[in-house]
């Protein structure tokens, strides 16, 4: 079988596949033009396939992602094709799960607030903290990254709700599991709202005025999953209105966000850079999906991290 690498990776990448499959015929060019040369007679493939690639391959059975948003990956050729593709949901769990309660620990201690008087030199003690232990997390999108922030609930206290259209079980820490439908009653329910969900045409802006006016005025947004799913416009002006308490956003519907924008300036918004999956073992976890992958494509199992190609376009 041969696998193609478009674009390339680590020396030490490629030794951990041919550790593990000795049998495989690697190629790893190292252009586009390459790559269609290349890619005529492969079955596999890690990286990133375009529309030409997929055009020229006469054999290729299975794509590996090296990404988990699939808003900018998938076109119509690719999604209307046998190609079965899968990506790396799962790798950067953890790390976006302790960025989540990185902001929800900031917001209940007032943190930003007082960041904001150490800047200035400010030595004013006043202001409310928030209680976890009374407080009601609602996540919206109980896939891998909602199940770990939920996970982290159960030493604070805190209750857990959460809104999925293809989860119906609870996990760990997980009092109930309501369809989209209800997302209305997680709104007016919870007092942290956290986005998890991923970019698809059924989330794309998902949270807009309506939805924000429905949230408590003492509730904060979180958004960790994509800037897509909340309107920028919307939200500004909930905020700027003191609608809700607060906002965290690592995503955003513009990226970068200008600099302009009012966002920046408001003291009740925490903003990180679309950073909350930097952590350590990223890559490490990448390769051991894709192995894991490969063994199970060599014996005709399912793939451990399938996409559903239909949920696009």
């Amino acid at each position: 079988m041969k696998l193609l690498i478009y674009p390339d990776i680590s020396d030490q990448d490629v030794l951990r596949i041919e550790a593990s499959f000795p049998e495989l015929d690697i190629i790893r060019p190292r252009s586009e033009g390459e790559a269609l040369a290349y890619i005529v007679d492969a079955d596999m493939m890690y990286g990133t396939i375009t529309p030409a690639l997929l055009m020229t391959a006469q054999h290729l059975k299975w794509v590996q992602a090296n990404c988990i948003g699939m808003e900018n990956y998938i076109f119509p050729e690719l999604r209307e094709s046998p190609v079965l593709l899968s990506n790396v949901r799962g790798v950067f769990s953890d790390h976006i799960a302790n960025q989540v309660w990185a902001y929800i620990l900031a917001f209940s201690r007032g943190l930003p607030r007082y960041i904001r008087r150490q800047v200035n030199r400010e030595w004013n003690p006043e202001g409310e903290t928030i209680h976890l232990g009374d407080q009601t997390i609602g996540i919206i999108g109980l896939g891998g990254i909602g199940r770990e922030v939920a996970r982290r609930a159960v030493p604070f206290g805190s209750r857990v709700i959460a809104v999925d259209p293809g989860v119906f079980e609870p996990s760990e820490g997980v009092e109930a599991v309501w369809p989209l439908e209800r997302l209305d009653d997680l709104l007016k329910t919870s007092d942290f709202v956290v986005i998890c969900a991923p970019h698809s045409p059924e989330t794309e802006k998902l949270i807009g005025a309506a939805q924000l006016n429905r949230m408590k005025s003492t509730g904060y947004l979180i958004n960790i999953g994509r800037g897509i799913i909340v309107d920028l416009q919307a939200l500004t002006s909930a905020l700027q209105q003191r609608q809700i308490a607060g906002a965290a956003l690592d995503v955003y519907e513009i990226e970068p966000l200008p600099s302009d924008h009012p966002l920046w300036g408001m003291e009740q918004v925490i903003l990180t850079p679309h950073m909350a999956g930097h952590g350590p073992f990223v890559q490490d976890r990448r390769m051991d999906v894709f192995i894991e992958n490969i063994k199970r494509f060599m014996h005709g199992e399912d793939l451990l991290t399938q996409v559903d190609k239909l949920q696009w376009f």
